[in-house]
């Protein structure tokens, strides 16, 4: 009976749906979409050229889809991104959207979102308006083209892979974007990158140096929110400028965090006590060099309250001149109540595990180029685990991820290893001691069953 009645309520908002679109649009007087403004467009632009190809990049807000369309799609889920490209090559270059979103919306797709049900003259207008807004399949040599490529909806950044493939010759053209996209705020935006990059006091290392550094310098955990108690542990080093570390993690999944306010909080009660996802869920404060986080990420499960989140701090080192990225990652399994912060997330006390799905993550992402494990948290067993700041207890085998990227697609049978496995007993994920020769084949086979 139930199950009846479930069908059958499905089936009414079937036959409804359409009648609830025309309410909005009401005929001819309501679609009256603006103008494309590629000067105003261009003003915030991402651009990047490689070699006799410029591309340019806009993400854009509700309210200019609105406009730029003629009626809504925000609340779809559907974001049109606008691209421009120049090509002052010899070859004609296709355009693959599915590079930027594998399961994008076409034209039509979403001119259907705009039809009414009583208003043919007015579908007919959107259907003639929206083809003319879909970005062409190829730029010929010495031609410049600009379109829209209707993508998934994301708020805050937007991470944008364009791929452009020479017709007859094995040549790519490959351009990784960060558009940021005006309404919510991001822990990424607070920061002032300008400003860090220039008072931020830089030694260049080697990479023994850094090998150094990371073993012997870097400390072992996060500070909470008083500064002085030891949080979460620093278990992972990433080595490429922003934009490169950026790419591969949002081709995984992975997302900005919103900045923590009033109504991001509330967002965030309401999505854990609802079982709702909530893509950009605040973190709270960590600190390392004397400063707040200065990238926050997670990757969404089933609900708010499960998902996996770093935090990362620009290192005050490079290795031979690349930015290093020193971060602390854990995986949320649920809610409890805390004396400092009366709720937080439980963290999966294998902090491990955790360092290693973001190892699988980059090696499928191809843009891993090479990683190695250091010491430097220092060992803490099963069965003499260390607290974060929170209270939550985790056991490690006191080990750092180290992970070279590139923004040169690197399949994962082809990633390479770095420094042999440390000299520190080793500990599998339970804190068992493990024989040495045995945990060396590990070592070499974890990578080695990815390429199977």
């Amino acid at each position: 009976m139930l199950g009846t009645m479930s069908l059958s309520a499905r089936c009414l908002r079937r036959l409804l749906l359409p009648l609830a679109w025309a309410v909005p649009l009401g005929g001819c007087a309501t679609f009256q979409p603006r103008s494309v403004d590629q000067a105003a467009l261009l003003r915030r632009a991402e651009t990047r050229t490689e070699k006799g190809v410029t591309v340019s990049v806009v993400a854009l807000t509700a309210d200019e889809s609105r406009n730029v369309l003629g009626f809504p799609v925000a609340l779809r889920g559907i974001q049109p991104v606008w691209v421009k490209i120049v090509n002052r090559e010899s070859v004609r270059y296709y355009l693959p959207p599915i590079t930027v979103d594998n399961e994008y919306f076409s034209p039509m797709e979403v001119a259907w979102q705009g039809h009414g049900a009583f208003t043919p003259a007015t579908n007919t207008r959107i259907d003639q308006h929206l083809h003319h807004l879909g970005l062409p399949m190829f730029v010929e040599p010495g031609q410049t083209v600009a379109g829209f490529i209707f993508t998934h909806r994301d708020e805050g950044m937007k991470f944008a892979s364009i791929e452009l493939v020479g017709a007859g010759k094995q040549r790519v053209r490959r351009f990784s974007f960060l558009a940021q996209v005006p309404g919510i705020k991001t822990d990424f935006q607070k920061v002032d990158w300008d400003k860090l990059a220039s008072t931020a006091r830089t030694r260049d290392l080697s990479e023994e140096g850094l090998r150094q550094w990371v073993e012997k310098t870097l400390p072992c955990c996060a500070l909470g929110g008083d500064r002085r108690t030891p949080a979460d542990p620093l278990n992972i080093v990433l080595v490429g400028d922003r934009d490169t570390i950026f790419a591969p993690l949002a081709r995984r999944g992975w997302h900005v965090t919103q900045a923590l306010t009033v109504g991001s909080l509330w967002q965030t009660i309401h999505s854990s006590l609802l079982g709702s996802r909530y893509r950009y869920a605040p973190v709270s404060s960590l600190y390392v060099f004397n400063r707040r986080q200065d990238i926050a990420l997670q990757k969404g499960r089933e609900d708010v309250n499960q998902r996996n989140h770093m935090r990362l701090w620009l290192a005050p080192v490079t290795v031979n001149g690349t930015s290093v990225w020193v971060g602390q990652i854990s995986r949320d399994i649920g809610v409890r109540l805390t004396a400092k912060t009366i709720t937080t997330h439980k963290i999966d006390p294998s902090v491990d595990e955790t360092r290693w799905y973001l190892l699988q993550d980059l090696f499928f992402s191809e843009g891993l180029e090479r990683f190695g494990l250091l010491k430097g948290v220092g060992e803490a067993p099963f069965e003499q685990p260390r607290s974060n700041y929170t209270g939550d207890p985790y056991f490690t085998d006191g080990l750092r991820a180290v992970m070279w990227l590139t923004p040169r697609p690197v399949s994962y049978h082809r990633v390479a290893t770095r420094w042999p496995a440390p000299s520190t007993t080793p500990v599998d994920l339970h804190g068992n001691g493990v024989d040495q020769r045995q945990d060396q084949r590990q070592q070499v086979s974890r990578p080695a069953a990815l390429a199977r």
